[in-house]
């Protein structure tokens, strides 16, 4: 393609974001305050009013919020904007910054042809898990979390340090770690990693790995340094989803393989450039890979668990992806051999990842191939190429049902879909499919090579750009925000002083301890009070050996009952909120089939609570005879 002329790059730069961001629109529409939504909207209700929440168990030994600077900067932004918008905005600020991030690494690594295009589109629309075992962490969040701007930063970071700007990339990797430690952490050891001679990097690489081992068979008596036991480690090992590496057969490490060999093969033969950049990329995934498998399956250090160092893969996927579409492009323009390869690897790749895994590590065996033998077979390759791409063609008609049956399933996946029927349409667009951003790059090819060869002929680029921009703002104010009504009027309430107070608000003074474990976030967010046991609080005993066995003793405290006089002998509640009514007991107050018992008039009355664990030996009221 001939170089575009000043305003035609301008041009395209805009039309390849805006596009690229209505891509992201799709294909993550906004579904409120939910998943670890309800966790950062928790972290800024306790950042406003620090004294209601002190009693909350997310909080009563500390909380990993405390090491995040977005606690602060999401919630001011709640006290300004209430809970529902703010984090409406965040999360639509994190898709601005990932397709922007993207946008950036693409151009620094892949300059401006249909490869830079294709990452940027690609990263719109691919949804891909990170966790170790199941989704639980996706790249490209649809909800409000402090990831949504650290991952995009740590992008930023590494296209910084590929176009030699060290101190935007040690700045963007500061950033990234301010805002969520244990994603900015890789950037910034990656920064420092660029920066020393290949021995040196690949020992400081490995060097962690080698102290854990240490510290494992020594197991000091240290806090954080020691090893987790008991219930806690069997908590993370098994109620938590994606702490640690479950049973090796059950999790992604064949996906983390596979990144890892992209990594390797671009360090030998991609771009000359960038060949360092990928491997000490190498480097840093081996390093952080090898930490989170011995604290899964050796040493389960507390930091180290805690620390989950298999958060490195959302850094290196997007690199992986960048890795492989360099390499695309050097095979492409070497022989015809290199363009058969590519239309192979993409063939494979639209049958399903497990044949792009095999083709990955069939590639990663052919790199070891003497250069000599590799001459033999490209010349092979050219004497037979038209029967080879007549067979590949062949075999890419035999795939056509599969990537049509994909689609299709896809499309009917989808929970709130955009229009009527058209499941297949829905899954080429929304339905975390590749094809569409390659026919995208493909178009935008074509129509920026026009508009640059014809003199005085602008409209060719200003009037898609100006379209792409009003489908982006229609999509953002109008379908983006995929909620209920009821569901989009019961979260514009939340932490919103504007709104009237929830009618337990007048009993409840903020400070108390209430159980309403269906309903914490209305605790939360409506009454602002501290929640006394509920299933998002879990989330934080990971970090708390103290806050995990008070969790476990609040949960089999209440799993001998929910009758309230059982509940109030636990001195710490103060409120017990219940589904339906208890006769004999007296009703505080009643909202919408919820009611409303105080502990302090059940404790006022000698003998109506519980004395033991389980309520034996007590006096039971008289049905219909209310107790005072």
């Amino acid at each position: 393609m001939t170089e575009l002329r000043p305003w035609a790059a301008r041009a395209e730069f805009g039309l390849v974001f805006l596009l690229g961001f209505l891509l992201w629109l799709l294909n993550h529409p906004y579904q409120g305050i939910w998943h670890d939504a309800r966790i950062y909207g928790l972290l800024a209700a306790h950042w406003l009013n620090p004294q209601a929440l002190a009693g909350d168990l997310f909080f009563s030994f500390g909380s990993q919020g405390e090491l995040s600077v977005f606690t602060p900067l999401f919630g001011e932004l709640v006290r300004w904007l209430g809970l529902s918008r703010a984090a409406w905005w965040v999360t639509l600020g994190g898709g601005l910054m990932w397709i922007g991030a993207c946008l950036v690494l693409a151009r620094a690594m892949l300059g401006t042809g249909f490869a830079a295009r294709f990452a940027v589109f690609l990263g719109a629309v691919v949804i891909i898990s990170y966790s170790p075992n199941g989704s639980t962490f996706v790249i490209g969040e649809n909800f409000a979390t402090a990831r949504s701007w650290a991952i995009p930063l740590g992008l930023v970071s590494v296209a910084a340090m590929a176009v030699q700007r060290q101190g935007w990339a040690l700045a963007m990797s500061l950033a990234a770690t301010a805002l969520h430690p244990l994603h900015g952490i890789w950037p910034l050891a990656l920064w420092v990693l660029a920066r020393l001679r290949t021995p040196l990097a690949l020992s400081l690489a490995l060097l962690p790995v080698a102290v854990v081992a240490l510290l494992g068979v020594t197991n000091p008596d240290l806090p954080h340094l020691r090893l987790m036991t008991g219930d806690w480690l069997d908590f993370a090992w098994n109620s938590a989803p994606d702490i640690v590496f479950k049973a090796p057969l059950h999790t992604r490490l064949p996906q983390y393989s596979g990144v890892l060999i992209l990594l390797w093969l671009a360090a030998r033969m991609g771009s000359e450039e960038w060949r360092a950049l990928y491997l000490r990329l190498l480097l840093l995934g081996v390093g952080g890979l090898g930490l989170a498998l011995i604290a899964s399956y050796l040493f389960p250090i507390e930091i180290v668990v805690q620390g989950q160092p298999w958060r490195v893969m959302a850094l290196l996927i997007p690199l992986a992806a960048v890795a492989i579409l360099d390499l695309a492009r050097r095979v492409w323009h070497s022989s015809a051999a290199g363009r058969l390869l590519v239309g192979v690897v993409a063939v494979l790749a639209s049958m399903g990842f497990n044949w792009l895994l095999g083709a990955l590590c069939a590639l990663g065996l052919a790199s070891l191939i003497p250069g000599c033998r590799i001459g033999r077979i490209e010349a092979w390759v050219g004497q037979w190429r038209l029967w080879l791409g007549g067979a590949l063609a062949v075999f890419a008609l035999a795939a056509v049902p599969n990537v049509l049956a994909g689609w299709e399933i896809a499309g009917g996946q989808l929970m709130n879909p955009w229009w009527a029927g058209a499941e297949l349409l829905h899954g080429l667009v929304a339905g975390n499919s590749w094809h569409l951003a390659a026919v995208l790059a493909l178009a935008l090819g074509w129509l920026g090579g026009d508009a640059s060869a014809v003199a005085g002929r602008k409209w060719l680029l200003v009037i898609p750009v100006l379209a792409a921009a009003g489908l982006v703002t229609l999509a953002t104010l109008g379908t983006w925000d995929r909620r209920s009504e009821q569901y989009r009027i019961e979260q514009a309430c939340y932490i919103d002083t504007s709104c009237p107070p929830h009618p337990f608000r007048q009993w409840i003074v903020p400070g108390g301890t209430v159980f309403w474990p269906q309903r914490e976030l209305t605790v939360w967010f409506e009454i602002g009070t501290a929640s006394y046991f509920g299933e998002i609080q879990a989330t934080g005993r990971l970090f708390s050996a103290e806050k995990f066995y008070e969790g476990q003793r609040r949960q089999a405290w209440v799993a001998v009952g929910t009758d309230p006089r059982h509940l109030c002998a636990d001195p710490i509640l103060d409120w017990v909120v219940l589904p339906y009514s208890v006769p004999e007991l007296t009703v505080q107050a009643v909202s919408r089939n919820a009611y409303l018992y105080a502990c302090a008039t059940l404790r006022a009355v000698p003998d109506s609570v519980c004395r033991g664990f389980r309520c034996t030996g007590r006096q039971v009221p008289t049905p219909g005879k209310a107790v005072q």
